[in-house]
């Protein structure tokens, strides 16, 4: 039976057997570098590393260009026997090789199932976070780490310099990432990056300053005025501002997103949203919702959305967030959608 346990200074001595026992360059899923694990015997080094990990898993303290995550070991009889960490986010490297989950059993360890129970208990951690689907990978030469993704459901979406991904679809969970209220840094899906509209991009618009990553049939008129709503940086203004939607595939900007000022006296807040033609059909507006939407409720707002009656893409996307039609229209006779927890006036 393995208990999988926080990381705690009091298991230093099992930590270094751990290590003694493992025969690959750094510590999957432990978040160090080959270079970085002899420093470890030091106990004061070994201390900070396990408060940098108790730290990550609440967003505190998180270095520039990682992400919050969660780190587990594995504990069998007292002894260490593997290791996991659940990142809550994918960045551009983590999309590409690294995924959500990453983990490392010691070599007395192996083919005994460990990997596969580190495995499936770090993906009951991502359902409760609401992070699905999962994107775990492994060497294309470690046979191992391929069963053991394959036997959790892993379906292959190719290999990136070496790594070969797998998405793991959790069935009876929705669509999601971990839910972080929203603030002014960018949004990570897996289609899709929200990023918040500065006041310098919003005067380079102004300027007819067209951006090198722009996709060549944007901005719409309607990303020029949700670009004009930007807000002042760092200011709640901004937060509850516009958004770029970026195309996680070729890092160009596609559309925009964005709410239209803070929540009013009721709480509520109104989405909208749109793409360019070419980047239509793509899934990529769902994804935003599925980031946008529950991150502002997370920052205590309830969310309604209008959408034109004969627009079936957006009406779908909406219905797939989470919205329900509430029979209502606005003054330009769109239909309103809201999500869970509007007031009845708004919902009903």
């Amino acid at each position: 039976m393995i208990e999988l346990v926080r990381p705690d200074v009091a298991r230093h001595r099992e930590w270094l057997d751990l290590i003694a026992d493992y025969d690959r360059p750094g510590l999957d899923g432990g978040g160090l570098a080959d270079g970085e694990i002899a420093a470890m015997a030091d106990p004061q080094t070994f201390a900070d590393y396990v408060q940098g990990m108790l730290d990550h898993e609440v967003g505190r303290n998180v270095p520039e260009g990682r992400v919050a995550s969660t780190s587990r070991w594995g504990v069998r009889d007292g002894e260490i026997v593997g290791v996991v960490n659940l990142r809550h986010e994918l960045t551009d490297f983590l999309l590409q090789q690294g995924g959500h989950i990453g983990y490392a059993v010691r070599v007395s360890a192996r083919r005994q199932g460990i990997a596969s129970e580190l495995l499936r208990r770090m993906l009951a951690e991502a359902a409760a976070l609401g992070i699905n689907p999962v994107l775990v990978t492994c060497d294309e030469e470690n046979e191992g780490s391929r069963r053991t993704i394959e036997g959790a459901g892993g379906v292959y979406d190719g290999s990136y310099e070496g790594k070969r991904r797998y998405w793991i679809t959790l069935s009876d969970k929705p669509m999601g990432y971990a839910v972080r209220p929203l603030s002014t840094a960018p949004l990570l899906g897996r289609l899709v990056e929200l990023r918040p509209v500065t006041e310098a991009l919003a005067a380079a618009v102004k300027a007819g300053e067209a951006q090198p990553d722009w996709a060549p049939d944007f901005p719409r008129d309607d990303d020029l005025v949700a670009l004009a709503m930007h807000g002042v940086d760092g200011t709640p203004s901004q937060v509850w501002g516009s958004r770029l939607v970026v195309r996680r595939a070729d890092h160009q900007v596609v559309g925009s997103l964005g709410f239209y000022g803070p929540p009013d006296e009721r709480g509520g807040v109104e989405i909208g949203y749109g793409l360019v033609e070419s980047a239509r059909g793509q899934g990529l507006i769902t994804d935003a919702l599925r980031l946008a939407v529950p991150a502002a409720e997370a920052a205590g707002a309830w969310v309604q959305a209008h959408t034109a009656y004969d627009n079936v893409a957006s009406r779908r996307a909406l219905l797939s967030a989470g919205f329900v039609e509430t029979g209502a229209v606005n003054d330009s006779g769109e239909a309103r959608f809201a999500r869970p927890g509007a007031p009845r006036e708004v919902s009903s």
